[in-house]
């Protein structure tokens, strides 16, 4: 009996519970609003969207974070204003933190988990799914 239970015990923490996932997600989703401004939502099946989030992965500004000026030359056809509205919005949802009395900012734990997700998604299911004929 003492053994089977410890096998149940065992297997308990490999039941997947998706709820914490969900609601992040729906948070993400979801347009907040933060001293009388709204701020929308994300949609990771936006093509600029899904863009900026494969911009911020990038290795040099997980090193050493990033700023408008880091974003702008990815972005040519968008303004400084533009830029730093899409980087209130990231933080206004929790996915970037500025670093103090700087203009730099880094991505945090959820946004670097929203960010791997959303690529993944992207080049391991969708890409495959639609290039079947």
């Amino acid at each position: 009996m003492k053994a089977s239970n410890r096998r149940y015990l065992e297997f308990i923490p490999s039941f997947e519970d998706s709820s914490r996932g969900k609601q992040k997600l729906k948070d993400l989703s979801r347009t907040i609003e933060s001293n009388g401004r709204k701020y929308k939502g994300f949609n990771f099946f936006k093509e600029d969207e899904l863009y900026l989030l494969e911009r911020l992965i990038r290795g040099e500004f997980n090193i050493r974070g990033f700023q408008n000026k880091d974003l702008r030359q990815y972005f040519l056809d968008k303004s400084s204003g533009y830029i730093s509205n899409v980087l209130k919005r990231l933080r206004v949802h929790g996915l970037i933190r500025k670093i103090g009395r700087t203009y730099k900012y880094y991505l945090t734990k959820l946004g670097k988990q929203v960010t791997i997700a959303g690529l993944k998604i992207k080049r391991m299911f969708l890409i495959p799914e639609l290039a079947v004929s």
